[in-house]
């Protein structure tokens, strides 16, 4: 991931001082003193291409290094825990989901500038003297020729996209061999051709000139893959022939020692954190009105919620209404106790003399006459 970066990095110095060649009108170009095609066969001692090199590779070794790596492992965290939110239950949780992204950010932005300057600090003796071993500078040829090859591919690319722009191969042919023959002096363009020149209109021509560009481009890429499949670029002595080989293993010294301080200062401090942040947001530091509001955010939590409310309030209902019952049956046995007792009162002591007054009639009559009687 960081390699990749900074092989995009290098193939911007290249271009930058090895492979540009701008076209920015049709006036007739000026002739190269020191062309790229004529460097296999250049003095080993020239300056010029010794300056040249040098100062790509302290352009590069000063890139800002720790600052770069540290953006480009925390851009990377932040997508995968945004993936892996996408990929989970919570992606129906808008506020669970910026808890989570909030967390992640958090942490890494506390150490972003730690980290940045402990990276930036382990590679400084790489900005004053860099030594290549031959093992390092065959891993760098392979992988060097891998990515001209991409490069190469993208260029073509590029061409086709052109070529549909235009509106046909024909047509793009035909604007890129007027602006060949304008800069090789043989059609003269009056002005800049902002309005158009030979025929074609000024939209055309810039159309025209980016695809030479390309062009050129990708004839310069390949013959710097033929160069470094030569034997010339095999040896390590040749780095001055060979800029893309020895740049590549500067990039690979660079990511290496990087991402040893990049574990320490940033993963390993994400990783420590991160979860304990997440519990501190979603686990403990919710009340129980936020826990429910976190649930229903889910429409089928939210459904399950109401139907285990429902059924809560039902047997609440069932509740009472048994109460109710229980309550009614308890009134009525104790009516029916009542109707049985024998009454007590005033009423209860004329009744008990009316029988005591009819048993003693029921005497006299026994006895005869209503008298009273010995026996």
């Amino acid at each position: 991931m960081l390699k990749e970066e900074l092989d995009q990095r290098v193939l911007d110095l290249l271009a930058a001082r090895y492979w540009n060649r701008p076209i920015p009108d049709l006036s007739p170009a000026l002739p190269e003193s020191n062309a790229l095609a004529d460097l296999p066969t250049a003095d080993p001692d020239s300056l010029f291409w010794h300056r040249k090199l040098d100062a790509s590779t302290s352009a590069l070794t000063k890139l800002g290094i720790g600052r770069l790596a540290t953006q480009v492992v925390a851009n990377a965290l932040q997508s995968h825990v945004e993936r892996l939110i996408d990929q989970s239950t919570f992606a129906a949780h808008p506020y669970a989901r910026q808890a989570i992204i909030d967390a992640a950010a958090g942490i890494l932005n506390e150490r972003f500038y730690s980290t940045s300057d402990q990276v930036e600090n382990c590679i400084k003796p790489y900005k004053f003297e860099i030594d290549v071993e031959d093992g390092e500078w065959a891993r760098g040829r392979e992988n060097v020729t891998v990515v001209l090859k991409n490069e190469l591919k993208a260029c073509d690319d590029a061409v086709k996209n052109v070529e549909k722009d235009v509106g046909g191969r024909k047509k793009l042919r035909d604007v890129m061999s007027f602006i060949d023959k304008a800069r090789k002096g043989e059609v003269t363009v009056d002005g800049d051709g902002a309005s158009g020149a030979g025929g074609f209109s000024s939209a055309l021509l810039q159309k025209g000139r980016e695809a030479v560009f390309l062009r050129d481009r990708s004839v310069l890429l390949k013959l710097r893959l033929t160069a470094l499949k030569s034997n010339q670029c095999a040896s390590l002595k040749n780095k001055y022939y060979c800029p893309e080989v020895f740049l590549d293993v500067v990039s690979s010294k660079l990511t290496s020692t990087a991402v040893l301080f990049l574990n320490v200062e940033l993963l390993s401090e994400f990783f420590y954190q991160f979860p304990r942040e997440l519990d501190q947001r979603l686990g403990r530091g919710l009340s129980k009105e936020e826990v429910e509001k976190l649930a229903r955010e889910d429409k089928k939590v939210e459904r399950h919620l109401e139907v285990i409310r429902r059924k809560e309030l039902l047997e609440l209902v069932l509740g009472k209404m048994e109460g109710l019952r229980d309550l009614r049956d308890l009134d009525g046995g104790a009516e029916g106790g009542r109707r049985g007792l024998r009454p007590k009162g005033k009423n209860g002591r004329e009744a008990k003399n009316g029988r005591e007054s009819r048993e003693r009639g029921e005497g006299r009559n026994n006895n005869g006459n209503g008298g009273w009687s010995l026996f």
